[in-house]
């Protein structure tokens, strides 16, 4: 669970209904998704990256006080650095990237494994492909974001209704 946590997204608020800022409502998506797997790695991102610990049944808030303002947005380095043949990448972003000399963040991860992505700005999609294959892109955040990734996963071998 990558968290951005650069300069960008701490500018505006999540949205027009909401005092919360996108660095931290990504963080507080990213720390309940972490608390409710069996087995996660918390990744805040910027400049720089870094684990954020948390141990299970701790309370998201206190988890949140662990996540600093880290500049800028080096995606591409976070996953490099992070990735361990996990079986799966989220990512929580406004897609504000801004180190593509540095190449495709997701093109570190291998094809087999899903990525999905929350863009929370809307934001043109700006670092990867999205949309085809085992990479999927969603726009926003909502209580609905919770079930996304199990009803992709469900879908990919679920068997039709009549066969049995």
């Amino acid at each position: 669970m990558l968290v951005d946590r650069s300069g960008s997204m701490f500018w505006s608020r999540l949205s027009d209904r909401s005092e919360l800022n996108r660095a931290d409502a990504a963080a507080i998506f990213g720390t309940a998704l972490a608390l409710r797997a069996e087995s996660a790695d918390l990744v805040e991102f910027g400049s720089t990256s870094d684990r954020v610990t948390f141990r299970r049944g701790e309370s998201v808030l206190k988890v949140l006080d662990r996540f600093g303002d880290l500049g800028g947005t080096d995606t591409t380095e976070a996953v490099r650095r992070h990735y361990k043949r996990h079986d799966r990448v989220l990512i929580v972003t406004d897609e504000q990237y801004t180190h593509h000399h540095r190449g495709d963040p997701v093109e570190q991860i291998p094809a087999d494994v899903p990525v999905y992505t929350w863009n929370l700005a809307g934001h043109r999609a700006g670092h990867g492909p999205l949309g085809s294959g085992n990479r999927h892109t969603f726009g926003g955040l909502s209580d609905a974001a919770f079930r996304m990734v199990p009803l992709i996963e469900a879908s990919r071998n679920a068997d039709w209704p009549w066969v049995g």
